[in-house]
């Protein structure tokens, strides 16, 4: 299956120094296509060592085992997060000011007529289409966990005190827990993906994302998130990744 069209943009935001998201984007001739984000963690500019690394990892362990991809594409997504983190790990060993760096990862694979949706940490993936807007991934953060034992409302989530501790990380800990999740595509229908970091979803109400989407075109879309994130305060970096089939 091949993915139709793609916009992927990044912005430090208002307050940040630097910019410790990243993304990623490949689109092969063998129908395979990977679109990744991450957003990194770490002093002395390790988050941004981080969430390039990972992205970067995940890739070279997508390609290097492709023939797997026709009979287990899931399992080489786990074993691909699985890969970058045990890198990430050992970067941090051979450089301490390294130490403690960590990152989030949200991915999307296309392959031939496959969907796979992958996730670590807080950053997204969402279905966009012209009647709602659906988070397919599950954030791995203390307030998420809070909002799924009914203790707070996802409207609370985006202004607790504790929403940026987030549970799982890519280069944290040896053993990593990857969510892998299988879309059944209808190809009677095009709608749209949006992976995105969590400097997007703290500023901008899913509501009014999915009204972006309606009421911009499709290059408009990306510059109008950022737009919108930087006027709520765009207090993180930002980053989007959106993705028509």
């Amino acid at each position: 299956m091949k993915c139709v069209k793609y916009v992927a943009l990044t912005e430090k935001g208002n307050i940040r120094a630097n910019n410790e998201d990243y993304y990623l984007v490949y689109t092969g001739e063998d129908g395979l296509n990977v679109f990744l984000v991450a957003d990194g963690m770490g002093g002395h500019s390790a988050g941004e060592v981080a969430s390039s690394l990972a992205c970067k990892y995940v890739l070279d362990y997508i390609l290097l085992n492709q023939k797997s991809l026709e009979y287990s594409l899931k399992e080489t997504i786990k074993e691909a997060y699985k890969y970058a983190n045990q890198k990430i790990i050992h970067h941090q060993m051979k450089n301490p000011v390294l130490y403690g760096m960590g990152t989030t990862l949200a991915g999307l694979f296309c392959y031939r007529d496959k969907i796979f949706i992958s996730n670590i940490g807080d950053s997204r993936v969402y279905i966009v289409d012209s009647n709602e807007i659906r988070q397919i991934t599950e954030d791995h953060s203390l307030v998420y966990e809070m909002f799924k034992d009914g203790k707070i409302t996802k409207e609370e989530i985006y202004t607790h005190p504790k929403r940026n501790i987030i549970t799982r990380a890519v280069g944290i800990e040896e053993d990593l827990e990857v969510d892998v999740y299988e879309l059944t595509r209808d190809e009677s229908q095009h709608y749209y993906f949006l992976l995105c970091t969590d400097g997007l979803t703290n500023m901008v109400l899913e509501s009014y994302i999915q009204k972006i989407f309606e009421e911009n075109s499709f290059d408009e879309i990306g510059k109008t998130l950022i737009e919108k994130a930087l006027e709520a305060g765009g207090t993180d970096n930002i980053t989007v990744i959106y993705l028509l089939v």
